[in-house]
């Protein structure tokens, strides 16, 4: 059984002790997420923060119950245009690579290297395979939804480490890498809920913040995961935070697998 509580006190630690601060490195990665969160919403809207006034007017339209405002409000929707699309598409796949990025820092910052904050564009090496890895998994999760909402979660937690894999292993193919993550995670997903869950108190008190406090949070949240992910590779024979096979501990079913 992962002692959860040790892992957790371990990602303070790190997140105390690491020379390139976590906190810094984080906030820099959402001030570049809002600022193509504004972009975007002035490419489909017009405005800076469309986004949120499309939220509110949809809001005040639901809680008041007229169905006249809903449908006014669906026909002041602007036309989504070829170019509002492909630039909407491409804004995901920079957040997608920025996070790959983020990642290994995040990963470095566990072994006890000096991540620079250049680290955050590491993803970019390999951003096709972690664009093609997201796909499939979002048709995969999509399909096991169809089933009922139960089997989608499973599937959520059965993937979870796929993109840890494409960052660790470059020889992975992302079809590759989704399939060790399945290995990864048989008899563990229980577990990752109870992590998440744990982190339920901190989420609620980060939006009270306005998600400010999401810069201290992110970083805990992601060094514990990738605890769990060293575990994960430890049960399938594998290196920390590489490819390297190494043969699996006497009795440990997941070696074989």
């Amino acid at each position: 059984m992962i002692n959860r509580g040790a892992i957790k006190e371990e990602a303070k630690g790190i997140i105390r002790s690491a020379r390139v601060s976590p906190i810094l490195v984080t906030l820099l990665v959402m001030a570049i997420v809002f600022v193509l969160e504004r972009v975007t919403d002035l490419v489909e809207g017009g405005s800076l923060f469309y986004s949120y006034g499309l939220i509110r007017r949809y809001y005040d339209a639901l809680m008041s119950n007229d169905l006249g405002s809903l449908e006014a409000l669906l026909y002041s929707l602007p036309d989504n245009t070829g170019i509002t699309f492909f630039f909407s598409m491409l804004v995901s796949l920079v957040g997608l690579v920025l996070n790959g990025g983020y990642y290994i820092y995040c990963m470095g910052i566990r072994r006890g290297a000096e991540m620079p904050y250049a680290t955050l564009a590491d993803g970019l090496g390999v951003a096709g395979k972690l664009i093609w890895c997201s796909i499939q998994m979002s048709v995969k999760i999509f399909l096991w939804s169809m089933l009922f909402w139960i089997p989608g979660i499973v599937a959520v937690y059965r993937y979870r480490f796929a993109y840890y894999n494409i960052l660790t292993d470059g020889s992975l193919t992302a079809g590759g890498a989704i399939r060790l993550s399945c290995q990864q995670t048989r008899g563990m997903k229980w577990q990752l809920f109870v992590l998440d869950l744990s982190f339920i108190g901190w989420s609620l008190l980060s939006s009270l913040t306005l998600g400010l406090l999401n810069m201290w949070l992110t970083p805990y949240m992601t060094l514990c995961d990738l605890a769990y992910f060293e575990e994960g590779q430890r049960r399938v024979g594998r290196g920390q935070f590489n490819g390297e096979q190494r043969p699996p501990e006497a009795g440990d079913p997941w070696g074989q697998m």
